[in-house]
């Protein structure tokens, strides 16, 4: 038996750090948003270029393995170079790949993380299969375990959240549920056959914002 299992999303991330960029700021009425800008038509030379492995069910996996859990994690990504690096670290952290869904028509997801000389981030995601998660590609046998993490998905694969929540209703695992500000500003209506099955629900104040559709959560 799995202590967790995770469920979400795999990346291939890719660190790109240059000192060429400015922070400009946006005043609102409610708000101020912080900007990274770069000089239009230029060639910016990059000072740091590192590539890592990332997403919130492999990331969630290898932390809790390391905390001497026992893990399985599922997500879907395509069969290439990219997909065996995953696996590879995961392995590394003795985290169980035997639930990863390899679809050979498939892409793996892919972020480049612009990394400003204040070290201010903007992510720039490409999900490629990992919206993709079918439940029918899952081996439901498998899925013997305490409890189920799961990371925010969208398409196809929140449906699949959805199913999977009830397949923990009915086989008692118990559910923590992490929703990122995407899913959160749907409202909770959207997400309700997941929420009223999970036993932790992970949130920060934005998001908790958000999905309240309130101006202030105390």
């Amino acid at each position: 038996m799995y202590d967790i299992i995770t469920v979400g999303s795999s990346t291939i991330d890719v660190f790109a750090q240059t000192k060429f960029s400015e922070l400009i700021k946006i005043m609102e009425k409610k708000k101020e948003t912080d900007l990274i800008a770069y000089p239009i038509g230029s060639k910016i030379l990059i000072k740091k270029l590192e590539f890592t492995t990332g997403g919130g069910a492999t990331n969630t996996a290898v932390a809790l393995s390391r905390l001497g859990y026992k893990v399985a994690c599922i997500s879907k990504m395509g069969c290439g170079a990219n997909a065996g690096k995953i696996k590879r670290h995961l392995k590394r952290d003795k985290v169980d790949t035997s639930l990863m869904v390899c679809d050979k028509k498939g892409r793996t997801g892919y972020s480049i993380i612009l990394d400003s000389i204040e070290h201010d981030r903007t992510i720039l995601t490409f999900k490629g299969s990992n919206n993709d998660l079918r439940f029918d590609e899952i081996n439901l046998k498998k899925l013997n375990a305490k409890w189920f993490y799961f990371s925010t998905m969208i398409d196809e694969s929140f449906k699949t959240l959805e199913k999977l929540a009830k397949f923990a209703e009915k086989k008692r695992i118990k559910v923590a549920f992490n929703a990122s500000p995407y899913l959160a500003e749907k409202g909770i209506e959207y997400s309700k056959e997941i929420l009223k099955r999970t036993d932790i629900f992970v949130l920060n104040k934005e998001e908790a914002n958000l999905m309240t559709k309130k101006d202030k959560v105390n």
